[in-house]
């Protein structure tokens, strides 16, 4: 199965920069934290913030900056995921874990949230117009410097309320 952003798109940059102004004006926190989206593709999409408003006492990025952007990763591929489908729908997350496994130093911060297995986006494909709501569990990671692991591991579970064909 194709990954359920689709194919790379030529002109994703548009789409780029109406997530962000999107995030930016929507969910004022994004502003705060100086969030960018960074990248929409087949393999994910990744966001970004600097370190120096989003750090603690320590010089290294604040866990609570950390879980917003995982969060906000989660939103966004999930609004993205919406808008491809033609669906409106109300995003909210339901519940998540997260895993801190080293403190993130880099100076540009980048969170990946990776598509959808096929079997979740096919279940949430098929549920949300037969329930009108469904659940979609997404995968948020931060690279680290130090392991091969990730600085952070995030996992989201988000539902969506639809609204109908947009």
């Amino acid at each position: 199965m194709d990954s359920p952003l689709g194919a790379a798109d030529p002109a994703a940059e548009p789409r780029r920069r109406e997530l962000q102004s999107l995030l930016r004006t929507e969910i004022p926190i994004a502003a705060q934290m100086d969030v960018a989206v960074d990248q929409i593709a087949p393999q994910g999409l990744w966001l970004s913030m600097p370190l120096a408003p989003n750090r603690n006492p320590h010089q290294t990025a604040f866990a609570g900056s950390l879980n917003s952007l995982c969060t906000l990763a989660g939103w966004a591929m999930t609004h993205l995921l919406l808008e491809q489908l033609g669906i409106d729908g109300a995003t909210v997350l339901r519940r998540s874990s997260i895993k801190y496994h080293e403190p993130v130093e880099s100076d540009r911060v980048v969170a990946w949230c990776l598509p959808p297995r096929d079997a979740d986006w096919e279940h949430f494909v098929e549920m949300l117009p037969e329930k009108g709501q469904a659940k979609l569990d997404l995968v948020v990671e931060i690279a680290g410097s130090v392991s091969e692991r990730p600085a952070v591991l995030f996992a989201g579970n988000y539902v969506v309320l639809g609204n109908g064909e947009s």
